[in-house]
């Protein structure tokens, strides 16, 4: 039998003092109480600043 699971991307954006850890743990904290498991993350850049943290997350349906 297969597993069905359904995956969701979060974005985090920089703020005007970096990024909000606080805010980033709140919400990935929430998430986890509704099932979703975080299973990667990305940082894509322009240059060499990162402009964005995403994280992929996971769960089964």
């Amino acid at each position: 039998m297969t597993k069905v699971v359904e995956h969701k991307i979060v974005k985090f954006g920089l703020g005007w003092k970096g990024f909000d850890h606080d805010e980033m743990e709140r919400q990935l904290n929430d998430l986890g109480r509704q099932g979703w498991e975080a299973v990667s993350s990305l940082q894509p850049s322009v240059g060499a600043a990162a402009t964005d943290i995403l994280v992929l997350l996971k769960r089964a349906r």
